[in-house]
């Protein structure tokens, strides 16, 4: 879908890193520019699988790795011709560092002037907070997740996932994306300025629309719904269901599913409204009748209603559930060491086309084959970068 699109990336871990998986799995080239020790997510000690990391592993599929010490004239000069080549460069560096090393837009767009820069940061390049230092924990907590997150009752939760990262890494790709479209209509290369904080307030959705202009608070729900009932997990005789019989066909289907179909017509929970305003006596009778039967069982039952519910599964679970195999979402690269590692995809699926499954890259890997070929420079020259230090290379034979 995006061959012939050039990405030079500068991401580490994983908010600069996820946007580039999605334009690599898409048919991008995506070039990892990293510094001679290499992203911070190849430390084995971070998710350690098999001598490597397995943030490395799903976050750096389908890229080359290219080692530059920008801190060189001879490596700017280098960084400087991919640019020419390239038609986008993503970081998620503090903000200024960019513009320290001389690689910032403004000095971009001399040596490319179509060239696209999308900058990942905790706290966006703009603000009192700019500067701030900002993990995915930090942001979840700032942007009001948190406390949004977990039991009524209990202490403020983060979302299983990195999910402030991952956001960042999602609008950093939607970014790139609009940019490419612009400028292939005949507009001219853009800077974007993507925060993690700003990523996750905007996920905040309607329940932020809701609270600015009426006030009221949005508060830990746990799995249930402020404002709709059934709409929660219930544990079931060897752990849990959702069941999400908000609409009231829904909920006729619900009460005839559980043996309780006097349910239906008790006015106390005729409609939404009214189980809302007495969740306190129609949850207990629910949960008392779903601990009877194994969650499994309940999954049948209800899906043979027609009632929106699910399992809650565990991981492995979901990867050996049919549905989740029938969509591809388990796939395979060949890694140059580990041999073959499974991983879910991006979700992107469009007709007629097949998704590249390409590993992640050893660092160095493709420094060689970049510079000499890409750039054109003589292997001679290329290797007296590398002995210099200048240049990072990896072969098979290490």
């Amino acid at each position: 879908m995006l061959t012939g699109v050039t990405v030079i990336e500068l991401g580490q871990v994983i908010a600069g890193t996820y946007g580039g998986a999605i334009l690599a799995e898409l048919g991008a080239e995506v070039i990892k520019v990293e510094p001679i020790r290499g992203d911070t997510a190849r430390n084995p000690k971070i998710a350690p699988l098999r001598g490597e990391s397995a943030i490395h592993l799903f976050m750096n599929r389908g890229k080359e790795s290219v080692v530059i010490d920008l801190k060189t004239p001879a490596g700017l000069d280098v960084f400087y011709r991919l640019v020419e080549e390239a038609d986008v460069v993503v970081d998620n560096f503090r903000p200024g560092v960019m513009k320290r090393l001389g690689i910032d837009h403004e000095t971009l767009k001399q040596r490319n002037p179509d060239i696209i820069t999308v900058s990942v940061t905790g706290f966006g390049e703009t603000g009192p907070l700019k500067d701030k230092a900002a993990f995915d924990l930090v942001v979840q907590a700032f942007s009001g997740h948190m406390d949004i997150t977990g039991d009524p009752d209990g202490s403020p939760a983060r979302v299983g996932i990195p999910l402030a990262d991952i956001a960042g890494g999602i609008f950093s790709c939607i970014s790139v994306l609009a940019a490419l479209a612009e400028r292939g209509m005949g507009g001219h290369g853009r800077h974007a300025d993507v925060a993690m904080l700003d990523s996750l307030v905007s996920m905040l959705s309607y329940d932020a629309l809701d609270h600015l202009n009426s006030g009221k608070d949005v508060t830990r729900q746990g799995t249930a719904h402020a404002h709709m009932v059934p709409w929660q997990a219930f544990e079931a005789g060897d752990g849990y269901v959702v069941v999400a019989a908000r609409d009231e066909k829904f909920w006729r289907n619900l009460c005839g599913a559980i043996g309780r179909p006097e349910l239906a017509e008790d006015p106390r929970f005729a409609n939404n409204a009214m189980r809302v305003a007495n969740r306190d006596e129609i949850v207990p009778i629910l949960t008392e009748t779903f601990k009877t039967k194994p969650k499994a069982e309940w999954a049948r039952i209800l899906d043979e209603h027609d009632i929106p519910a699910a399992p809650v599964n565990d991981v492995g679970e979901v990867f050996t559930h049919p549905q989740v195999v029938a969509r591809d979402m388990v796939q395979t690269y060949e890694h140059p060491t580990l041999g073959e590692i499974r991983y879910p995809p991006s979700p992107v699926k469009f007709s007629d086309w097949s998704m590249p499954r390409k590993p992640a890259p050893m660092l160095g890997q493709h420094s060689r084959r970049v510079l000499e070929q890409r750039l054109g420079i003589d292997p001679d020259e290329v290797a007296r970068l590398i002995e210099t230090g200048i240049i990072g290379s990896w072969t098979p034979s290490e």
